[in-house]
């Protein structure tokens, strides 16, 4: 798995404050690691110096970003030294896989809530839904997804940015969009230093949301459960289990593998407000069978 995750009640100890996310790790599991182990400090740091919690937001993200690919480069140059000293010292050291270029990258998505407000930032294809009503299982999907083979707004942006964008056959007889030389599959990320010139980057889209006392739960997963669920099965799933997080987010990671995800999969559900448990399944319809 190169998926990591963060979930923090009371962020820098303010009552009210909360913060989740999932970041999907790409090309080693490196900068999703990085980025949940900092992206929550790196947010505190910066949010007293501005006035909009989702420009500090988008400051943290490209923070933790800039952090990340100058630990990784020096993390390498260490790397290549150790391993071209055990060459010279005779060592069974190999250094050709230590010195071999990579570039890890994660693509992220961060809710932050404060009292009835709520800042989502996303880079790249993870995804936040969110059930505005559960009677009639309306949701709002919070955020775009920047994928090269879809977003033909980002395709444009990476055009004018001077970026190669390039398709490529993906195995299936079909070809892609994607940036770069290396064919990163989306257009904003952390890391991935080899595409920054390409017009890749780690800002995110900001949507803030004035929370109400109908928005009921909100769902952060990586594109390995919205490859294989739609935003309104996730929201119809979600009401017919019992209303406790971890359940509710089990109950999706289970369906995406039993659909056969052909990726990682990392979902956070947090609910919005409290919510019955038992009573709120709809129990008729979860056990009531069809004759054929």
């Amino acid at each position: 798995m190169e998926d990591r995750h963060v979930v923090i009640n009371r962020l820098d100890g303010i009552a009210g404050a909360h913060l989740i996310g999932v970041f999907d790790g790409h090309r080693g599991h490196e900068c999703a690691e990085f980025a949940h182990r900092h992206v929550a400090a790196a947010l505190t740091a910066t949010w007293h110096a501005h006035s909009d919690p989702g420009e500090a937001l988008a400051r943290a993200f490209q923070d933790v970003d800039a952090a990340f690919v100058d630990a990784f480069e020096r993390s390498r140059a260490d790397a290549t030294a150790d391993a071209l000293e055990g060459k010279v010292n005779g060592g069974d050291k190999s250094g050709d896989a230590l010195m071999k270029k990579r570039y890890p990258g994660c693509t992220a998505c961060v809710v932050l809530v404060l009292g009835d407000v709520m800042y989502v930032a996303n880079a790249g294809d993870c995804r936040a839904v969110m059930c505005v009503d559960y009677g009639t299982d309306a949701f709002h999907v919070l955020t775009t997804d920047h994928a090269a083979d879809t977003n033909e707004r980002e395709r444009v942006r990476i055009e004018n940015s001077g970026g190669l964008l390039r398709r490529i056959p993906n195995g299936k007889g079909i070809s892609t969009w994607r940036v770069g030389a290396s064919g990163l599959a989306v257009t904003r990320a952390m890391g991935d230093a080899d595409c920054k010139g390409d017009g890749v980057t780690s800002l995110p889209e900001i949507t803030k949301v004035d929370l109400s006392g109908g928005d009921e739960y909100i769902v952060v997963a990586c594109d390995g459960l919205w490859d294989v669920v739609s935003n309104e099965e996730c929201v119809k799933m979600i009401k017919d289990t019992v209303k406790e997080p971890g359940m509710c987010a089990k109950r999706l990671g289970s369906e995406a593998m039993t659909r056969m995800s052909g990726d990682n999969i990392t979902v956070v559900v947090a609910f919005l407000k409290d919510l019955a448990t038992s009573e709120k399944v709809t129990w008729e319809r979860a056990f009531t069978t069809n004759a054929i």
